[in-house]
């Protein structure tokens, strides 16, 4: 059996400063890959909530209100996430009959005890896509107490939702993006598995030009 691993700050700190050092997008990927596949055990880390009165806005939905945050490069990428107040407390939103809120308060790492898996295709430099399966609160534990997080909710219908996530490491200038898709009445089964592509080690500048090599129109 596999040691197991706990993840704490500083292997999140050393793993972020050998990726700086990497000679090559090809070293820095397979850096990220060794990361997402070592056994680690899930430390449930979740940014600090904090919700003021000056920060929320009103939604067309009664007593749904979004916590403004920031775009990234393009307006609809945002770290916008849901609350609502439950027992006199502002909670993240985490509700079937709210698809796109609660996707998008899923990939900002919001939602506490969250059970979702992550099958992601990693592009890697020089062609190869191996596929990885990771809890997804193991995928934030690693990346999102280092990195500020950018999500849009592309797509949704009654069958799917298609969101892209963004996480920008700010020092070094870089970002991993993961396009992702889920059936949305699997959103809220607490087993499901949202599949995706990753994309990492991409230069800050790229973004927009990703967005128009794929077509999409995101203003």
């Amino acid at each position: 059996m596999a040691k197991r691993i706990v993840l704490t700050a500083l292997a999140v700190v050393m793993a972020m400063t050998t990726l700086a050092q990497a000679t090559d997008k090809h070293d820095a990927d397979l850096l990220v890959y060794k990361e997402l596949t070592a056994n680690y055990e899930t430390t449930n880390w979740h940014p600090d909530l904090i919700v003021t009165k000056d920060m929320l806005k009103d939604t067309d939905e009664k007593g749904i209100y979004i916590v403004k945050g920031d775009s990234f490069q393009v307006k609809s990428i945002r770290s916008d996430f849901y609350v609502r107040k439950e027992n006199g407390k502002w909670t993240p939103l985490n509700d079937t009959r709210y698809p796109m809120e609660t996707m998008t308060n899923l990939l900002l790492d919001r939602i506490d005890n969250n059970k979702h898996k992550l099958e992601l295709r990693h592009h890697q430099y020089g062609g190869a896509k191996p596929k990885i399966l990771i809890p997804m609160q193991n995928f934030h534990d690693l990346f999102a107490q280092n990195m500020q997080m950018y999500c849009s909710v592309t797509f949704i219908d009654r069958h799917e939702l298609r969101a892209v996530l963004v996480l920008h490491q700010k020092k070094m200038d870089f970002i991993h993006m993961v396009e992702m898709k889920i059936p949305t009445k699997r959103l809220t089964n607490p087993e499901s598995t949202i599949t995706g592509e990753l994309y990492t080690n991409i230069p800050q500048g790229n973004l927009k030009s990703i967005f128009r090599e794929k077509k999409q129109i995101i203003k």
